[in-house]
Formats: C-alpha cells, structure tokens, sequence
C-alpha cells in the first residue's frame, strides 16, 4: 500500500507538470518526450506543492488532498487537449551515432546508480531538521502547518522562513503513503538528477548545436563529488539540487529564447524562475541575477514587455510568502542581520577572511575535484567571446557566487567564518550545473552543427 500510494503521488506531480508543458509546446508539431518529461517533473513539484499551500488556507486532510490531486488531473486534460487541437505528437531524439549512443547509456546508467545509492543513505542534517520536518508537521496537522511553528523560538532552528516546494513536495507523497516515510521520500532528490542531466545534454545541444558536447557533459556531472555525496548532495536530502536545477532550467531557456525569440521558451523561463524563490530562500537572489541578465538580453532584443510580463510569476511568489510569514509572526531570523550602509562599512574587514574561504572552498578538491579550474577557463573563454550572451552565461556563474560570499558580511555568528565555511559548498552547488552549461558552450566553440534534439 505504501509503495501504491507512493506512486500515486509521483503520476500526478508529473500529470500536472506534464498538462504544463503540452500547453506551452502545442503550438509545434513535435513535443520533445524527453523535454516534456524533464520539465513534467519540474513544474509538477512547483505546481503541487503551491496547491497545497494555496488550497490549505481552505481546506485539510483528505478534502485537501482530493482538490489537489483534482487540480493536477484538470491540469493534465488542458495540457492535453491543448496538444489534441494542435495535432502535435511526442518525438524520441535518438544518438546519431555509436559515441552518442554510448554517452547516452553511460547517462542512464548514472540516474540508475544514483537513484540506488540516495537509499541507502539516510536524510542528513538539514535535510531532516529544515526541510523533512516541515512535511512531517503538516502531514500530522491535517496537509497544513500549524501557524504557532512560524512564530515559535523554540523553532527557529529549524528555518521556519524557508519556503515550502520541498517540504511540499514531500508532504504530498506523505499523504499518498499514508504515513510519513523518510525512506521513500528520497527518491525526490535522485528524481530532481533525473531531470537535470537530460535537461543539461539538451540544453548544450540546442545552444551548441552538438549533440555530443550535451551528452558529454551530461555524462560527467555526477563526477562532481558534491553532486552525489554530502554536503549538500542528493543523497542527504536538502535542496540545493533541486534549486540548482530550476536555475539551470531558467537560464538556459532564457538564452534560447535570446537565440530565437521563442515566447514558448519564455514561458518556460517565467515558470522555472517563478519556482526558485519557492524553492529556498536564496533562490530570491538567483531570481534577481536571472532578472537582470533578462532585462539586458531582452533590451537587444527590444521585447521588454514580453520580458516584464514573464517576471511576474517569480514576483508574485515572493510578495505571497512574505505576506504570509507576516501573518504568521515570524518568529526574527537570527543568522544574518538586517543589511545597512553602517554595518557593511563596520564588517568591511570580513572581505579579506570571506574571499580567502571562498578560494579555499572552490580549490577543495574532495568536494568538487577540478570542476571549478574547467569552469573557471570556460567563463575566461566566454567573456573573451565578446558575445552578449555567453557574457550573460558567465556572469549567470560568477555573480550568484559573489553575492552569496557577500551576505556573510551581515553574518551574526560568533564566527563568521565558521557560518561560511559551514554552507558555503552547499551554496556552490546552487550553480553548478549552470557552470556545467558555460564548459559546454565553451568546449563547443564557434563551429555548429545543427542537430535536432
């Protein structure tokens, strides 16, 4: 019964996510199958959990989950019949030849090898007490969190400012089991890989226009230790995966629509980037670079309008749960304080400490190998390019990392060098793929070959 319910649970993530994506790619007369599947994933989880979210300030318990799962099957017939009208029909890209095929199979064996090892790990440290915890309190309080968790310091520990797309997405399949399985639950984040190196291949290939570049890269992601292994890895269950590859989404169809001025990849950015604030908070810093970088790519284009309009999503979704935290009292967050003119010109010697662990961090070779030396002559590569938009591929890289070693500037921690060192590799994690599709692009050069994939 459990196993049933767990896969009741994961066909209506992907039945929302794909009623999503059939409407969006209806227009054309071939859905990609891995596409579809890739992003039926992605907007299945975001679409589900803001459901519950949504739907719990109305209802609980098994209403809750019978209006969710009703809005998920709506969603798929829309999608559906969207792609009925059109005539459009599911496609499965094929290798072109034997390297390809066997890149492609070295790819599935890797989700195969990654989806067994997440369980036979247990959830680590924040994956239990930030995210886990969140649904274990809203599957015993009915689907919904009880407000007095937000606003009690007894809790603070546990991030309750986090958003919910996790802690969601695992509640959903709590309810479907019928019990709160912290084994089960795993596959989530092996399920969020899955999506990303087909995504990553697919995306490479469309900008490169070489198949093999995409599956090549595709095929080396997992030998990133921290992909696969703790801190921050998919085994341990946090969120910086999953985070990491709405953000590889966002950017990469934001270029392809740079590229060919596509709306529909444009409303796959909108949905990809409206998801990264939801994600976790520090996807609001990952939706501002990705809404600068579009307004400038945008301006060249001159479609601002059409740019204006696909932020409102991600807008709409941060000023929604900051309403709601202030509903609930917020209990203070007490990492970091409030950033001033004042305090940065006090803590303006941290700059020193913060640049020299981040350099540390980016030459640890337990925890990234040499990705980070390949990654940092991809972007050496792309700003010598000149080219607006591997300059926006590349910035997309280096100024999250910036930002982020900024804010433990405002850190309150005794040490704050201790807090950095402490996240900084999960924070890294953040754009690693994104990286992964600078070293593509780069590894491409100037030559295409246009290959359909």
């Amino acid at each position: 019964m459990i196993v049933s319910g767990l896969l009741a649970a994961l066909f209506t993530i992907i039945l929302a996510g794909c009623g999503v994506t059939m409407s969006i790619f209806a227009r054309d007369s071939r859905i990609n199958l891995i596409e579809c599947a890739c992003l039926s994933w992605l907007f299945g989880c975001g679409i589900v959990s803001l459901l519950l979210w949504i739907f719990g300030a109305l209802c609980s318990g098994l209403l809750l989950q019978l209006l969710v799962a009703i809005a998920c099957l709506l969603v798929a017939i829309v999608g559906w019949r969207a792609r009925r009208k059109t005539s459009a029909r599911f496609t499965l890209p094929q290798p072109g030849n034997i390297f390809e095929w066997v890149l492609a199979s070295i790819i599935v064996i890797e989700i195969a090898v990654l989806i067994f090892v997440s369980f036979k790990h247990t959830l680590g440290w924040d994956g239990l007490l930030n995210w886990e915890l969140k649904a274990r309190y809203a599957f015993l309080n009915g689907g919904i969190i009880p407000a007095s968790y937000f606003s009690s310091p007894g809790r603070a520990f546990s991030h309750p400012e986090y958003p919910l797309g996790i802690p969601f997405t695992e509640l959903w399949l709590y309810l479907w089991m019928g019990e709160p399985n912290q084994f089960w639950v795993k596959i989530i984040f092996p399920l969020f890989y899955a999506a990303c190196a087909p995504l990553l291949a697919l995306l490479i290939s469309r900008l490169s226009g070489k198949r093999w570049i995409g599956l090549l890269v595709a095929a080396l992601l997992p030998f990133v230790p921290s992909i696969s292994a703790s801190p921050g890895g998919i085994v341990v269950g946090y969120v910086d995966v999953p985070l990491s590859v709405f953000y590889l989404a966002a950017l990469g169809y934001l270029l392809l629509w740079f590229r060919t001025t596509d709306s529909r990849f444009m409303m796959v950015f909108a949905a990809c980037s409206a998801f990264l604030p939801w994600t976790k908070s520090e996807g609001v810093i990952l939706w501002l670079v990705l809404v600068l970088l579009g307004f400038s790519l945008s301006f060249v284009k001159r479609r601002l309008a059409l740019f204006s309009i696909a932020i409102v999503p991600g807008l709409l979704v941060i000023f929604s749960w900051r309403v709601f935290l202030r509903v609930v009292h917020l209990w203070p967050h007490s990492d970091f304080a409030r950033p001033s003119f004042s305090l940065a010109r006090n803590n303006i010697g941290r700059l020193r400490d913060i640049f020299g662990i981040l350099f540390a961090e980016l030459s640890e070779t337990f925890h990234w190998s040499i990705f980070w030396l390949m990654a940092a002559a991809a972007i050496v590569y792309l700003f010598a390019s000149r080219k607006l938009e591997t300059i926006a591929l590349a910035s997309a890289v280096i100024v999250p990392i910036l930002l982020y070693s900024l804010i433990y500037v405002f850190s309150t921690w005794a040490s704050y060098s201790a807090h950095m060192t402490s996240s900084i590799p999960r924070l890294l994690l953040h754009v690693m793929p994104a990286a992964w599709l600078a070293i593509g692009l780069a590894l491409s050069q100037s030559k295409r070959e246009t290959q359909t994939f």
